[in-house]
């Protein structure tokens, strides 16, 4: 595939990238060539890490790449919750913090991870206690330091007091692999959380319309005129392709060619690879 056709190259990169602490073959060629080139391109994942931390794991494995070419499904519940964050402040809520006069911090419970703590840090209100007022609940992965067992039932507290309250679940993976095994996701915690308070939670990460339209937005570019690699055929592929992207699904992570099989015509890919050596 030609990658003149394309205005922008959009990279996963657990699974196509690199898996684990390890660079997968092609990969640090094609980043190269693509900064060598001059071409548009971003890094994308449902990692709820912060771009700042996945730019020095990409440097440790020998390329550069900014931290402003790195979205995260973290990135985008940030965005969610920022671009938000007027309509979070009125009407005028009861607590203390909230006047009326001017525009408040959203009040956010954190269930997420460190890095989105970071990125979210002087920005949002908080919230500690059920009696605050609280527009948002952000959920990251079970074995974050703030989704403690004690935080969860906070959590679940604040929004079975308050109906108000939006749930944020930062992806709808329902598991991730790490050294350990698999591991609980985003998604299924978020969706315990939510069947226990009956509500209904939002989702930022991929496949979500929102990630891609909120990356191509910061990119500059439309999504019509993007190329997207990745190694999953639903939060990759389908997610690419459903708001009209092109997309080629390498074999280095977990879709494989059986897949393929039986998937309708609207999430197939556009191209197979073995790995990203066949665009270097």
């Amino acid at each position: 595939m030609n990658l003149d056709s394309f205005d922008a190259v959009l990279l996963d990169l657990d699974g196509t990238v690199y898996h684990e602490e390890h660079a997968l073959p092609g990969a640090v060629e094609l980043i190269r060539r693509l900064q060598r080139e001059g071409r548009r391109f971003a890094c994308l994942t449902n990692s709820t890490s912060s771009p700042r931390r996945l730019a020095a794991r990409l440097s440790r494995m020998g390329v550069d790449v900014p931290e402003e070419a790195i979205y995260t499904a973290g990135s985008a519940a940030v965005d969610y919750v920022l671009n938000a964050k007027v309509a979070w402040a009125s009407p005028p809520c009861s607590s203390p913090r909230n006047t009326g006069e001017t525009p408040v911090p959203p009040g956010v419970y954190s269930l997420a991870t460190e890095g989105v703590h970071e990125l979210l840090e002087g920005k949002v209100h908080w919230v500690s206690t059920a009696e605050e007022a609280c527009e948002i609940v952000l959920v990251g992965t079970p074995t974050s330091v703030f989704a403690t067992e004690d935080r969860q039932r906070m959590a679940l507290e604040i929004l079975r007091r308050n109906q108000a309250a939006k749930l944020v679940g930062i992806c709808a993976d329902r598991v991730y692999p790490s050294p350990r095994g698999i591991e609980f996701g985003s998604g299924a915690l978020t969706m315990m959380l939510a069947y226990a308070a009956n509500v209904t939670p939002v989702f930022t990460g991929k496949p979500e319309e929102i990630f891609f339209h909120e990356l191509c937005e910061r990119l500059g570019v439309a999504a019509n005129r993007c190329l997207l690699i990745g190694d999953n055929l639903e939060s990759d592929i389908a997610g690419g392709k459903r708001v009209g992207m092109k997309a080629i699904l390498t074999l280095t992570g977990i879709g494989r060619r059986e897949d393929l099989i039986a998937l309708p015509a609207e999430k197939q890919p556009d191209g197979v690879i073995e790995d990203l050596r066949e665009l270097t």
